[in-house]
C-alpha cells in the first residue's frame, strides 16, 4: 500500500467514525442557525482541520483530489458541516502558508491548528496604517463558521505612493468582530454564514501579509491563484448532497408506490430504472471529471511556460459544471419520489434545500462557463474569476 492510499484510507476512516455525531446534529443546526458545538468537536479532534495545512508544519497538504474526497465524503454525513469543514481548511491553510513566521507562530501557539473562518463575500476592508500593523475596517457577508471561529481571515486595502492600493490579507481574532444575525435563509442554515464587521480594529504587521506574494511555506498546492485554491471543495459538497440524496431514494425506492388505477413499486418501474442507471452515471461522470481536473492543475503548476490563469478558468467551469450536474439529478430524484418524499426532515428534502443554496455561490455560476470560453478563444484581458 503506498503512501497516498494510506493516507486517504486514515482521513476516511476518521471521516467514518465521526458521522453518526455528524448526521445526528443536522436537526439541531437547522434550529441554531450554525453548526452545534459537538459537530466543531469531532472534526477538530478528528484532525480534519489540518487538511490544508503545510506538511512542514504538521499538516496533511491535500492536493485537490484528497481534499474533494474527503470534503464529498463529509457532506454525505452532513452538508452543512462539510461546507463548514472546507472553509476552515481553506482560511486556515492559506495562513500558514503565507503568514511570517512570527504570525504562524502565534497561530499555532496553542499546539494544534485553530479554527478559522475566511472570505468575506469579496468585500474588501479599508486598512490604515498604524505603528507595527494596520487598523482595519469594513462590513462583511458570509462568514461560515464564525461562531465557531477563533481567527477570521479578511481582506483589506491599503493605500500605497502610487495611487494603487494594495491587497493585504489579515489575520483578526473573531472576538474582535461585531457578528450580526442575518443568517435567516432556505438551505444552508447550519452553516451560520452571517453578515459582520470590524470597526478599527488593530492587526500587527506579522499576522497580515500581501495577497499577491508567493507561499511562504508549502508546496505546489498553494503555487496556484486563489481559483485554483478554492474551486474543489464546493462541487466536492454539491456532489456529496445530490448522492445521499439519490442513495437514499435507490434504498427506499420498493418501498414507493407511483400510479393511480395500478400503483407499483417506484423499484419495478423501466422509467424509473432508466433514470437511476444515468443519474448514477451522471454523477460519477462529474466527480471523475473533478478529481482528474486535479490532477491536470497540480500538472500545470509544475510547468513555468503553462497559462495557469487559463488553466484555473477551467477548473472553476468544471466545478460549475459539476454542481449543476448535481443540481439535475436532485430535481429529477424530487419527480421520482413523489410529495412523501418532500416532507420537512427527510433526505431529500433538506438535500433540496441544501443544494439550492450552495450552487447560488458566485464560484459555480454561469459566468465560469463564459471565462473559460474566453481563454479558448484567446481574449485578451480574459478572467478566471470575472
Amino acid at each position: 500500500m503506498t503512501a497516498r492510499v494510506a493516507q486517504r484510507d486514515d482521513l476516511f476512516a476518521r471521516v467514518d467514525a465521526i458521522a453518526p455525531v455528524l448526521a445526528a446534529d443536522i436537526v439541531e443546526g437547522d434550529q441554531l442557525r450554525r453548526l452545534p458545538d459537538t459537530t466543531v468537536t469531532a472534526m477538530r479532534d478528528a484532525g480534519l482541520l489540518s487538511l490544508k495545512v503545510p506538511t512542514e508544519l504538521g499538516g496533511i497538504e491535500a492536493e485537490p483530489g484528497l481534499q474533494f474526497e474527503v470534503f464529498e465524503r463529509v457532506a454525505m454525513s452532513n452538508a452543512c458541516a462539510a461546507w463548514c469543514l472546507f472553509i476552515y481548511a481553506d482560511s486556515v491553510g492559506a495562513a500558514c502558508a503565507r503568514l511570517p513566521d512570527a504570525g504562524v507562530a502565534r497561530l499555532l501557539e496553542a499546539g494544534q491548528v485553530p479554527i478559522m473562518c475566511g472570505g468575506g463575500g469579496l468585500r474588501p476592508g479599508r486598512l490604515a496604517v498604524d505603528t507595527g500593523g494596520f487598523r482595519l475596517t469594513g462590513k462583511f457577508r458570509y462568514g461560515s463558521g464564525i461562531h465557531a471561529a477563533r481567527w477570521a481571515l479578511l481582506t483589506g486595502l491599503v493605500d500605497t505612493d502610487d495611487g494603487r492600493p494594495e491587497v493585504r490579507m489579515c489575520v483578526v481574532p473573531t472576538e474582535a468582530l461585531d457578528i450580526a444575525d442575518t443568517w435567516h435563509v432556505l438551505g444552508m442554515r447550519a452553516t451560520g454564514s452571517t453578515d459582520y464587521a470590524a470597526h478599527d480594529v488593530f492587526v500587527p504587521e506579522e499576522m497580515s501579509y500581501r495577497a499577491a506574494i508567493l507561499p511562504r511555506r508549502g508546496g505546489r498546492l498553494f503555487r496556484t491563484g486563489i481559483v485554483g485554491y478554492l474551486s474543489y471543495p464546493l462541487p466536492a459538497v454539491a456532489l456529496g448532497i445530490a448522492r445521499r440524496a439519490l442513495d437514499d431514494l435507490t434504498a427506499t425506492a420498493a418501498s414507493i408506490t407511483r400510479g393511480y388505477a395500478r400503483p407499483v413499486s417506484l423499484s419495478s418501474r423501466e422509467t424509473f430504472h432508466s433514470f437511476l442507471g444515468e443519474a448514477d452515471l451522471r454523477l460519477r461522470a462529474a466527480r471523475a471529471l473533478m478529481l482528474q481536473d486535479g490532477v491536470e492543475l497540480m500538472n500545470h503548476v509544475e510547468l513555468a511556460t503553462s497559462n495557469l490563469r487559463g488553466r484555473e478558468a477551467q477548473t472553476r467551469a468544471a466545478g460549475a459544471w459539476a454542481v449543476r450536474t448535481a443540481t439535475d439529478v436532485l430535481a429529477d430524484a424530487v419527480r421520482f419520489a413523489g410529495g412523501g418524499a418532500l416532507r420537512q426532515g427527510s433526505v431529500i428534502e433538506q438535500a433540496v434545500r441544501d443544494l439550492t443554496v450552495a450552487a447560488s455561490h458566485l464560484l459555480v455560476s454561469e459566468s465560469a462557463y463564459e471565462n473559460h470560453a474566453q481563454f479558448l478563444l484567446g481574449h485578451e484581458g480574459a478572467d478566471p474569476m470575472a
